[in-house]
């Protein structure tokens, strides 16, 4: 398929000006956060079931617009309430305007593309509010994979790490092996943000695909991260899951059934 940008631009511009006056009419404070992150919740969940379906079509582009423009405007309003808070309103702005004008960026074809853009946003998880539970994670389940190994001295096969890797392009740093990698069931990958973990059994890094979840994280943040995961394994749509069908397009471009945001 081809993105259409306009559509995209369209759909992104709409709730993020939407959340955006929404927000300031609540006053900003740390009152209205959870407000307007209860009420984008919601609206992120019926919009990913909707985007799915309609993927392939100009509407699924809007769609997809319509995703990244929820999340742009919660991290700039999240980052507007942190930065406020240590800053100052000016400091606020800056941050949030920052956070929420790369993120919206990312709808435009020629730009989520281009991999100087693409490391941008992969290293700026570590900043995006939106990113940060997902971030967390990946820090926690590294961390005590790491642990395991040290207190085994790596002599238990399951719990041995068996290799480190590093796109470093998407900041992702991959496990091989590990508690928390061998317990995928299907053998292969899976992505926690700016952390993936490959199982031991699998046959390779599977990396340009899991560093597409990185990049997906940035753009559409979270819940939308959660909410794929459920869809690809819960629900047993696999590689037809819509966060799937984007993120493999940062592995294979616009081959096969890739919805090719990432190339």
């Amino acid at each position: 398929m081809t993105l259409k940008t306009g559509f995209s631009a369209l759909g992104a511009l709409l709730p993020a000006a939407g959340i955006a006056v929404t927000y300031f009419a609540l006053g900003t404070g740390w009152d209205a956060l959870p407000v307007i992150a209860g009420v984008a919740g919601a609206l992120i969940l019926i919009s990913y079931i909707v985007a799915a379906v309609v993927a392939d079509t100009s509407f699924g582009e809007f769609m997809r617009g319509w995703l990244v423009g929820v999340n742009a405007a919660l991290n700039a309003a999240f980052g507007y309430a942190l930065a406020s808070a240590i800053g100052g309103q000016g400091a606020g702005a800056a941050v949030g305007g920052a956070l929420g004008a790369i993120n919206l960026l990312c709808v435009f074809a020629p730009v989520s593309q281009n991999g100087f853009y693409q490391g941008v946003i992969g290293w700026l998880n570590w900043l995006m509010p939106m990113s940060w539970l997902i971030v967390s994670l990946g820090v926690g389940l590294s961390l005590f994979s790491l642990l395991l190994h040290a207190v085994t001295a790596g002599k238990v096969e399951y719990l041995r790490i068996q290799d480190v890797g590093m796109d470093w392009k998407t900041g992702t740093l991959f496990l091989k092996g590990g508690l928390v990698a061998n317990l995928n069931p299907i053998d292969t990958a899976f992505n926690m943000g700016n952390f993936s973990f490959v199982d031991y059994k699998s046959g390779g890094w599977h990396m340009n695909h899991e560093a597409g979840h990185t990049l997906n994280l940035a753009a559409f943040g979270c819940l939308f991260h959660l909410i794929g995961a459920i869809d690809e394994n819960v629900l047993r749509r696999g590689a037809s899951a819509y966060s799937e069908r984007l993120a493999e397009s940062n592995s294979m471009g616009q081959n096969g059934s890739n919805i090719p945001m990432w190339s």
